[in-house]
């Protein structure tokens, strides 16, 4: 019995330790900064040959506490967080990191048919 106890006690302990921030996912979210995934900011035109840096085009999105978003465009999306994972209407990105005002994704391709894999970093502007 004294073991259960203690087993019991242990759980809930690291239970309250994990930390669950999908509520921090709620808000209004600018796009500040855009890279490839190896902390590439420029690259080439293949067509023209002029340098270009990477953009995040004035990219906001507002997301729901009923898992609805809406682009600046005007484009209604629905979320979802699983894990690490972050969807987003039809495409799925990898959570780097998550704070009340910093949310950094990595685009995520289970088939790893993407060429460019681009990190993505927002700031919360609500």
């Amino acid at each position: 019995m004294k073991t259960l106890t203690i087993i019991i006690i242990t759980f809930l302990a690291s239970c309250m330790n994990l930390k669950d921030n999908s509520n921090d996912l709620i808000g209004k979210w600018e796009c500040y900064h855009k890279e490839l995934e190896d902390g590439t900011t420029e690259s080439v035109d293949a067509f023209s040959g002029e340098e270009f840096e990477y953009s995040c085009d004035g990219i906001t999105i507002e997301l729901n506490s009923d898992f609805t978003g809406i682009d600046d465009t005007g484009i209604k999306f629905k979320y979802q967080k699983k894990d690490s994972i972050l969807t987003l209407g039809n495409r799925s990105y990898v959570i780097e990191k998550l704070t009340k005002a910093q949310l950094v994704i990595r685009n995520y391709d289970q088939k790893g048919i993407n060429i460019s894999n681009f990190r993505t970093k927002f700031r919360k502007i609500d």
